[in-house]
């Protein structure tokens, strides 16, 4: 199954994000980010909804450093 990774320039962005993402309904999971993508931050937000990525990009709703797309090959980054 493929899925999405978000990750952040430092923890404050994750933890806004969070909050941001609580009050848009978006489903999340909030994680650590896996170390062959490790950027600045060591969390990430795993999305599996497509639809919701495209959501977070269009409209700002969070301030990210990369997004990710999780397939069987690795990690591709999107945006």
């Amino acid at each position: 199954m493929n899925y999405y990774i978000i990750v952040f320039k430092n923890t404050l962005d994750a933890m806004t994000a969070e909050n941001n993402l609580l009050k848009e309904e978006i489903e999340f999971k909030m994680m650590p980010t896996p170390t062959v993508i490790t950027q600045s931050c060591g969390l990430c937000v795993r999305i599996e909804n497509k639809e919701y990525v495209e959501k977070i990009i269009s409209e700002s709703i969070i301030n990210y450093k990369k997004i990710y797309i999780k397939t069987e090959s690795g990690y591709n980054q999107i945006n």
